[in-house]
């Protein structure tokens, strides 16, 4: 029996990590999740870059299509250069 309160935090299981609970207990797809319900993690890093400080921004559900487009509005707006590795902007500079 499942507890009414009870969610699911973490998995690692690729399949149950697609898929989260809405309040209804339906199951939808993280990926068809409008951009306002989903968390992107906005992060400096400087570890491995020879000291230069790097805005790392990931969580991102779309696809690498959006993805790089979003990057290029991103960069323009900063007035930085940067790169999307993956479904991870990076972009130079501290500009959280």
């Amino acid at each position: 029996m499942k507890d009414r309160n009870s969610r699911l935090v973490y998995s690692t299981d690729p399949e149950t990590r697609k898929q989260i609970q809405n309040d209804d207990g339906k199951n939808i797809d993280v990926r068809k999740l409008p951009p306002a319900k989903q968390t992107i993690k906005i992060f400096l890093q400087t570890k491995g870059r020879g000291g230069k400080k790097v805005t790392v921004v990931e969580g991102f559900q779309e696809g690498p299509e959006n993805i790089k487009d979003l990057a290029k509005e991103i960069k323009q707006f900063c007035g930085t250069g940067g790169t999307v590795k993956g479904k991870i902007i990076e972009i130079q500079g501290d500009n959280r």
